[in-house]
């Protein structure tokens, strides 16, 4: 991946505020994406999130700092992500895209919109496997639980590590997409034949904070190594918070309101980091073996080679 400078980064952060005030308004689900990506990043000093924030330079001026290859494809992907994940890209936010894509010489999305879609479908799926029956022994449904976020996390860690434009969003779609059927396949050990929606809520927020955790991070893996690192570490910790909490709420019989599956991400979450330091080298060894497979698979689907959805299944057969 060519270098990027640090110019280039932060001007890529001033794109997607941009991008998050397009509609006239900043939702605090996208604030929040904005602060939980820049935080770990090393930005010059004086540059902090309130100052993203409340500067608003004129976008003819960011869009001359973005200047590389990498960094305009990163860019231009993550606005999009921002704009179409509700399903609802709105007249000012298809205008600024519209300007991002003639500046940086017409990059395309190569159908993420499909993918979008896909995914709208999987969150929002109100019932699980009618098949599905409680396991009532206690120690087995502990050992299938841990097994289902022990896989999870060390799959989302190997994918979470890719900072190749293009590739990153698709891969935290991927994520995404396999931290949601962690929480249905943890509801199913339990019995659970219903998705609830405050579950879902208190752990994935709206698509709009979705949308901003994905394009932010997709800028901030840019940064050389460090990018790479945070990337895993987050997707990792994330999702065995994810899974932890989702237990705990099934376990209580579902009982748990959205402040005390809050708390209970959150604790989860530093856990979750913790048990990342102990696999890291174990995680970049399999990152670093499955690169060039990613990479020739992203060259297929960009070419129309295979389908997104066949894209998607391949990646997974990949853990």
């Amino acid at each position: 991946m060519a270098t990027i400078n640090q110019e280039e980064i932060i001007a890529s952060i001033q794109l997607l505020v941009h991008m998050a005030k397009a509609d006239g308004k900043l939702l605090t689900e996208e604030r929040e994406g904005l602060v939980q990506s820049v935080e770990g990043l090393s930005l010059p000093e004086g540059f902090n999130i309130d100052r993203f924030l409340e500067e608003d330079p004129p976008l003819e001026e960011i869009l001359k700092k973005i200047t590389s290859e990498t960094a305009r494809e990163a860019a231009y992907q993550a606005a999009y992500l921002m704009a179409h994940i509700d399903g609802n890209c709105c007249p000012a936010e298809q205008r600024l895209l519209d300007r991002i894509a003639s500046e940086f010489a017409g990059f395309q999305p190569f159908g993420y919109q499909a993918w979008l879609e896909s995914l709208e479908k999987r969150a929002n799926r109100s019932d699980l496997s009618a098949q599905m029956r409680r396991i009532t022994d206690t120690n087995q449904r502990q050992l299938e639980v841990e097994r289902l976020i022990t896989d999870a996390c060390f799959f989302a860690a190997v994918f979470g590590a890719f900072p190749i434009p293009g590739v990153a969003i698709l891969l935290d779609l991927l994520i995404y997409w396999n931290q949601l059927s962690l929480v249905q396949a943890i509801g199913e050990k339990w019995g659970y034949t219903a998705a609830n929606e405050d579950l879902q809520k208190a752990l994935f927020g709206s698509w709009a904070l979705t949308g901003a955790r994905i394009a932010f991070s997709n800028v901030a893996k840019l940064v050389p190594i460090v990018g790479a690192v945070t990337g895993a570490a987050a997707a990792y910790a994330t999702t065995w918070a994810i899974g932890k909490a989702a237990n705990q709420y099934y376990s209580q019989g579902g009982k748990m309101d959205k402040f005390q599956l809050q708390e209970a991400f959150k604790q989860a979450k530093r856990e979750g980091e913790a048990r990342y330091q102990q696999q890291a080298d174990t995680i970049s060894a399999r990152q670093k073996e499955l690169q060039p497979q990613i990479e020739q698979l992203t060259q297929a689907l960009r070419a129309g080679k295979i389908s997104l959805e066949e894209y998607r299944e391949r990646l997974g057969d990949l853990r």
